[in-house]
């Protein structure tokens, strides 16, 4: 099964036991799809670049999760559906082991030896 990121920015105004409702909606969500929730990271309340809706500050979330495609068409329209939400993104996640670049030894040796001249 495919792993994807979904992120998402709440209204500000919520408080901490709605945010959590909010939260525990969207896992469920994926779960009940037939997904897996890998990872939940609570990014806190922060500033945002822009204003979205007149609003400077938005409380994000990101979560990890795995499952088949539908699963990720159902939880965006859910989120879009949901007025708490103010802004959402879901992309394919990227192993950070795949995101750093790869040094050949023989080549870094080669670089090293002509360094030394």
């Amino acid at each position: 099964m495919t792993k994807y990121e979904t992120t998402f920015v709440l209204e500000p105004g919520l408080d901490e036991a709605q945010v959590n409702a909010e939260v525990e909606r969207v896992t469920q969500g994926i779960k009940d799809l037939g997904g897996e929730v890998l990872e939940v990271q609570r990014w806190g309340k922060r500033r945002l670049s822009y204003e979205i809706h007149r609003r400077r500050d938005g409380i994000d979330t990101l979560i990890l999760y795995q499952g088949p495609g539908v699963v990720v068409r159902e939880v965006e329209r859910r989120l879009r559906l949901n007025e708490s939400v103010m802004r959402m993104l879901t992309v394919l996640h990227v192993p950070p082991e795949l995101t750093q670049p790869q040094i050949d030894p023989e080549l870094a040796a080669a670089v090293e030896e002509s360094g030394d001249e």
